[in-house]
């Protein structure tokens, strides 16, 4: 299926980032919250089916055992149409069972960026209205799109058709995809026509996998994780899920106090307090440097073409490009319409060169910094900031295109900050874009690195938990200390290089032949007698997180201090394999010994490699 990550991945000049992440089970929610038993949920869980195939009609009783609703995303003109699909009488069973929701999926799961937007828009509006006729309004609230596949147009026609979500197949972190993406989706969303999910449950999904999106929200703050689902106990389908598994799966989040599963449209209707971040410290702004960017104002042309810009394109759509004296600023600006358009865009982005530090046009950075890129605007239709990177062997890839920015009949700026762009980036080219029939004019390009300035993530129980200060300036964090036991030879480094605040730890290992080097909280009295370590109580039960990146495995390490104050090994955790962003690692750990006062963890290598850690969090469960 089509993907659209929404993400802030951070990458480093090495290669870096690790993990598949190893999750104990995390004790989760119930389904109906009363509101004096303790604190709202901080995770809401959707359960959606896609297609309305015949297979899906036995989950209708799983789900019941548990009174736990679902969101099936229907396909009208199917119903009934063959023995794949639900008769509509069992669709009626659907609806009739715990509060299901019934949404919209297109009459026939049409690929709706393939076809026209007269069809996409009739093949929308005529499956609600089919929907809604037999279940009335609550039928018209929530669309799925088939494939996954959308773009701008086919989310205004969901909006215009009536419906107040649309949702994608990707966007979310799972235990094996998108790593660096959203832990959840947020609510209320940032986007409600491109609601973002972990990739869809598969017959190769196992419980630890369902898990993974709950455990990775609750230790994120919350938020809202989305389930995509298609067979059920069907043998041979690559979207299966086992009954058996299904049903474990839904005892595992009855038996959870912090989470509430709710259909897509009743969370969608529900008023949600703007989200706030009390968990943060002071922070200087961000610090710009600009970069060269030849002819930014567009002023510069030979043959009618702008010097060092490229009129680019994708897709099928036709188009008029024109030098126009209707600029931002100087006398000279581009312009394009598109009068036609089946699918794709169009571009104007700085060249595909060798870049500027090789004579060339697209502006030279490197991988150690994020960029703010801008330019000035006029349009008749959205547009977006679109980057492309080359890297070290000369080669350019398209990398990320930057959300949504609307029309605007004067003048206006588009701007976006990337993330860290990949290991070995020499240059970017970026540029605005069109997507949909209409004219975009734009002017006046700019790009500059940013310092990283992003607030730190702080979490109470564990002491200078986001690595920011060094009180001493020693170059280590204060509270922390450089662990290890064996024979190697390591290095220890405080770097303004980190996953939010300004500082992180990196550790190089050079050589190993036995052992292992980790960075932990000091093992000393515990907090509750002054010190730094995190306290812990005997019988409890802790998440542990920290965010890394790594060019080789890692472990996470823990131990506890007795009541006596002495400090004992707890456990260790292997994870593998490595991912060029920053990973957030996840471990819960079984009940604490017997007299257990405090803990200690950390990230390390037991073997060559390097790793840079920060935002480790101590949660009891």
């Amino acid at each position: 299926m089509p993907a659209r990550t929404r993400s802030r991945t951070i990458t480093i000049g090495i290669i870096l980032a690790a993990l598949v992440l190893l999750t104990g089970a995390l004790s989760l929610p119930n389904l109906v919250h009363n509101a004096a038993a303790g604190p709202a949920p901080t995770v809401y869980v959707s359960l959606t089916w896609d297609d309305g195939r015949a297979s899906q009609f036995s989950s209708v009783a799983i789900q019941q055992a548990h009174a736990m609703p679902a969101t099936y995303y229907i396909n009208s003109g199917l119903i009934g149409g063959s023995r794949y699909y639900m008769t509509k009488a069992q669709l009626d069973t659907v609806v009739a069972g715990s509060g299901n929701e019934i949404g919209g999926h297109s009459q026939l799961h049409e690929n709706l960026t393939k076809v026209t937007l007269v069809e996409a828009q009739t093949n929308i509006c005529n499956d609600r209205s089919q929907l809604v006729s037999w279940y009335g309004d609550p039928a018209g609230r929530s669309f799925a799109y088939p494939y996954g596949a959308t773009n701008t147009q086919v989310e205004q026609a969901v909006k215009d058709c009536g419906y107040t979500s649309g949702r994608s197949v990707t966007g979310v972190a799972s235990a094996s995809a998108c790593l660096s993406c959203l832990a959840a989706e947020t609510l209320p969303p940032a986007d409600p026509y491109r609601l973002a999910v972990p990739t869809s449950v598969s017959s190769n999904t196992t419980l630890d996998d369902l898990k993974f999106q709950v455990e990775a929200a609750s230790a994120s703050g919350g938020g809202w994780v989305i389930y995509t689902m298609h067979d059920i106990g069907v043998n041979g389908s690559l979207w299966n899920i086992d009954p058996t598994l299904y049903s474990q799966f839904l005892d595992w989040l009855a038996s959870r106090s912090d989470v509430q599963v709710r259909t897509v449209g009743d969370l969608m209707g529900q008023t949600w307090p703007t989200p706030t971040n009390t968990n943060t410290e002071p922070q200087a702004p961000p610090v710009l440097t600009p970069i060269a960017l030849p002819n930014a104002g567009l002023e510069s042309s030979t043959s009618g073409r702008t010097d060092c810009w490229l009129r680019g394109s994708s897709g099928a759509n036709t188009a008029i490009w024109s030098r126009t004296a209707d600029a931002h600023s100087g006398t000279a600006a581009e312009q394009v319409t598109i009068t036609a358009l089946t699918s794709g865009d169009r571009k104007l982005v700085s060249a595909l060169d060798a870049g500027t530090a090789a004579g060339g046009c697209a502006p030279s950075v490197d991988d150690a910094h994020s960029y703010h890129l801008s330019a000035w605007y006029r349009s008749t239709a959205p547009v977006k900031l679109v980057v492309f990177t080359r890297d070290s062997a000369g080669a350019w890839k398209y990398w990320r295109t930057a959300p949504s920015t609307p029309a605007a009949t004067s003048w206006s700026v588009v701007s976006w900050d990337t993330p860290l762009p990949p290991t070995g980036t020499t240059a970017l080219s970026f540029g605005v874009l069109i997507s949909s029939v209409g004219t975009l004019v734009a002017d006046d390009y700019s790009i500059a690195s940013i310092s990283p300035a992003r607030p730190a993530i702080v979490d109470p129980a564990v002491v200078n938990s986001s690595l920011e200060t060094d009180a001493n300036a020693d170059g280590l964090a204060d509270c922390w200390s450089l662990g290890g036991y064996g024979v190697s030879n390591a290095t220890f480094t405080r770097v303004a290089d980190a996953h939010s605040g300004f500082w992180g730890e990196k550790l190089v290992v050079s050589s190993l032949i036995s052992g292992d080097r980790k960075l932990v909280p000091t093992l000393d009295n515990g907090r509750a007698n002054g010190g730094c370590a995190p306290t812990a109580t005997a019988g409890a039960r802790y998440q542990l997180g920290a965010w890394y990146r790594s060019d080789t495995t890692v472990q996470l390490i823990a131990y506890y201090r007795d009541s006596v104050g002495t400090w004992h090994w707890w456990f260790s955790s292997t994870y593998g394999p490595s991912n060029v962003n920053w990973t957030h690692a996840l471990k819960l750990t079984p009940p604490a010994p017997a007299g257990t006062t405090a803990i200690s963890f950390g990230i390390g290598l037991a073997g060559v490699g390097t790793i840079i850690t920060d935002d480790y969090s101590a949660t009891p469960t």
